[in-house]
């Protein structure tokens, strides 16, 4: 019988008993940056004369477009970007006793919608009037006029000599507005003989993309004053790159087996080639392009590895035995037609939209060669999001590659549409290390790009194995991994490209091993618990989560299962606006007690959630969050729900959350250095960060003397919370749309015994018994023996 043969478990809060209502607090002192005297009243003057600058420049606007809004925007100092204060600022900036903000920047600009010059009176009066509103003048640096973002220095001619714009539109939080000026864009375009609409591409439900071709810039001359463009940018244009290695050899895939299901992934890429290896394995195709326009070279390489990655390498990497494959192409032979990003996001949404209802597992090895800002979330990302929501799918994306290791400079960040919230994202590591190879076995592939992503949130989120290479006389020598040519042939490549598909299959085979319902934030938590970082890397915490996210992914069984001296405990939720959830039972083992009555025990949490997006609001792109609190009490106590700002009867004395790093030793204890520190241990501090993903593992026994001393005797009780957080834009969205905020969220939380001698999975399913907790085995396709007793 094998260690792992007892399945993880999905357990409830206890409805009124662990839910609880979120209290009031603050107070109204000013903070200690707020102006005062003669330097608040210089401060409004200045800003005063900036917003008269700013109207002169507004009018001209309106004199050409008078029926289309325009926009200023208020550059905000870093003291006052605290949520408590941008209400205050959004209240300021009211018009007509309307919430006008309808955006954030990446240079910590409030965008403020204006209707009619004659508005800014209203601002003015405010400014005016300092002593009534020193916080707001104080936090604000300077207004001006908005004007659109049109960045062109770099931009090239296409073969054919034209020039393929991409034009964004201001999203105005108004759907009569925003329907009004697409349709004088619209009109604009096609009375301009100069400027040819190529599309209109719906990158999510706010944000539709112009692709415009000219013949020479200054016909954008034509355009680049209307009132509602946001950004005019060159049109980015997706290639492959090829760096392959041709081994002349066949190589015997089997056939599936007669009655038998497996799993199946979506292939977005450049088609799969009709190969005895891989016929029997596709179970449909979509394609783009007409025939003579594919080259399916890449998509079989990448169909080859998501299929059969193990057999073709001679290696169990992800233990998946074969997937199925669904043949999406979407991206043309590049030597004959090039494909833009809006081309691609529109390929991309028509498959998927057509066939999600069978297709829920999406590979795509496809992306842009630029790096994402620091400050702001790309478009493709954001498209990549909205066709996941509104399908209920998961795409697995390759973070992208980089050629920078050819000239001894610095790896680049991951692509644009890497920083997809909603995606997997998947960097590169080596399979091994040969003569020439720059990166030692288990470390990050020299091509293979880095996080963290736009406002500093980590991606990529996973490794996997994608080849190693190395430069010599300044060629490049490729150690690459081996998949199928399109000929049925062996070849070997390197990239993210085929990285990622070993992912795919992991996740497939979890999602084909389950009998639950498809659920792709479930998917997402279960692969990230299960990373790990190879042993072989020795970096500090903070370049680890940079260069491998949450590390390399176990196996599907690896996953669903726990041996006798651990268990793993699934909480899979909605926490509502106004609503946290904190549960003062907690299931710890008691067997986990030292004999000198402190707790001992090793704990992995991993929390998922999908945050509330919005586009157009730069870095605070993820507008709510979930903060997550685990450790010990003393007792729990009764509150007096009289007082104004209580509404919970009952709480806890001398509660400590165990996740801070504060709590730890920094010293690694020889015992579990390979077990648990080097592979395992993610401590980071997630506070206000807007963090979609976050995970720990700490181990009880490393708290300092002090801290166990107090808050790991055998006295103490467990507590697990969870609470919500919404920026002040979404909170004002809520109220004026009507609409009910909440979070999905699910949290995976694995209890083990270090030293694998005390019957964990049996007592804490005793414990979910005894506290009224209702609990279940997670539903598999095939039911092993189980045998609580380890036996």
């Amino acid at each position: 019988m094998r260690e792992k043969n007892l399945p993880i478990k999905i357990f409830e809060k206890r409805g009124d008993i662990d839910e609880r209502l979120t209290e009031g607090g603050g107070n109204d002192e000013l903070p200690k940056w707020v102006l005062s005297g003669w330097e608040l009243k210089n401060k409004s003057d200045l800003l005063l004369n900036e917003l008269s600058t700013a109207q002169k420049r507004i009018q001209q606007k309106f004199n050409k477009y008078s029926s289309v809004p325009t926009l200023i925007k208020a550059k905000i100092i870093d003291n006052a970007l605290a949520k408590t204060h941008r209400a205050d600022l959004t209240q300021f900036f009211q018009l007509k006793k309307q919430n006008r903000t309808i955006g954030f920047t990446e240079n910590q600009e409030l965008l403020i919608r204006i209707d009619n010059p004659s508005e800014l009176l209203e601002i003015s009066t405010n400014l005016y009037h300092y002593d009534k509103n020193p916080k707001v003048i104080s936090g604000v640096k300077n207004i001006e006029a908005f004007e659109p973002n049109i960045s062109l220095d770099n931009i090239t001619p296409q073969k054919d000599g034209k020039y393929i714009i991409k034009v964004k539109l201001l999203n105005y939080d108004n759907y009569q507005i925003n329907t009004h000026v697409l349709q004088v864009f619209q009109k604009l375009l096609t009375d301009n003989i100069k400027i040819k609409l190529d599309r209109t591409v719906r990158y999510t439900n706010n944000n539709t993309i112009f692709q415009i071709s000219i013949d020479s810039i200054e016909a954008l001359f034509e355009i680049d004053d209307f009132n509602g463009i946001m950004s005019i940018e060159p049109m980015p244009i997706y290639d492959i790159t090829e760096d392959s290695l041709f081994v002349e050899e066949m190589v015997h895939i089997p056939a599936p087996k007669k009655d038998t299901e497996y799993p199946v992934i979506g292939v977005l890429d450049s088609g799969i080639a009709n190969i005895p290896q891989l016929n029997s394995w596709i179970v449909g195709r979509h394609t783009s392009y007409p025939q003579n326009l594919i080259d399916p070279s890449h998509g079989t390489f990448v169909a080859g590895i998501a299929s059969f990655g193990d057999i073709l390498e001679g290696k169990k990497l992800t233990f998946a035995e074969g997937c199925r494959l669904f043949d999406a192409t979407v991206y043309p032979n590049p030597k004959l037609e090039s494909v833009t990003e809006a081309e691609l996001v529109d390929n991309i949404r028509e498959v998927i939209e057509k066939y999600c209802h069978t297709i829920k597992i999406w590979n795509m090895s496809l992306g842009s060669k630029v790096e994402i800002k620091n400050s702001e979330f790309s478009d493709f990302g954001a498209a990549l999001d909205s066709i996941q929501d509104e399908n209920d799918v998961l795409i697995i994306k390759s973070a992208g590659n980089c050629n920078n290791f050819l000239n001894s400079m610095p790896v680049s960040k991951i692509a644009r549409g890497a920083d997809s919230i909603r995606a997997l994202t998947v960097g590169s590591i080596a399979h091994s290390q040969l003569k020439n190879d720059l990166s030692p076995y288990n470390h990050l592939s020299p091509f293979s790009r880095i996080g963290p992503g736009p406002a500093n949130i980590i991606k990529p989120d996973l490794v996997h194995y994608g080849g190693n290479c190395g430069v010599d006389n300044g060629k490049l020598i490729i150690n690459g991994v081996h998949s199928l040519n399109k000929d049925g042939t062996l070849r070997k490549d390197i990239g993210t490209s085929f990285s990622t598909p070993r992912v795919a299959a992991i996740v497939a085979d979890i999602h084909h091993k389950l009998r639950e319902e498809f659920d792709p934030v479930l998917l997402k938590a279960l692969t990230i618990h299960s990373a790990k970082y190879p042993y072989e890397v020795d970096l500090d915490m903070n370049e680890k989560i940079n260069q491998f996210g949450f590390g390399l992914p176990s196996s599907a069984d690896e996953i669903l299962y726990n041996n006798p001296h651990e268990i793993t405990l699934i909480l899979r939720d909605n926490l509502n606006k106004g609503e946290f959830i904190e549960i003062l039972d907690f299931p710890y083992p008691e067997s986990l007690i030292d004999q000198n009555g402190y707790y001992y025990g090793q704990v992995f949490l991993t929390l998922v959630n999908t945050p509330i997006l919005s586009e157009g609001q730069g870095p605070e792109y993820c507008q709510s969050n979930i903060d997550i609190y685990f450790g010990t009490y003393d007792q729990k106590k009764t509150r007096d729900t009289s007082k104004r700002t209580v509404k919970n009867p009952i709480g806890r004395e001398g509660q400590h959350n165990l996740l801070l790093s504060s709590n730890y030793s920094k010293k690694r204890p020889l015992e579990f250095q390979h077990q648990f520190s080097k592979t395992e241990q993610i401590l980071v501090q997630y506070s206000g960060k807007f963090y979609p993903i976050k995970k720990y593992a700490v181990d009880i026994s490393k708290l300092t003397p002090t801290k166990k001393e107090k808050h790991a005797q055998s006295s103490k009780k467990w507590f697990l919370k969870l609470e919500g957080l919404y920026r002040d834009y979404i909170e004002k969205q809520g109220e004026e749309k009507r609409m009910d905020l909440s979070q999905e969220f699910c949290i995976i939380i694995t209890i083990r015994d270090p030293f694998k001698q005390k019957f964990v999975y049996q007592e804490v399913s005793q414990l979910l018994q005894s506290n009224n907790f209702l609990h279940r085995n997670i539903k598999l396709r095939q039911d092993i023996d189980i045998n609580l007793d380890g036996g």
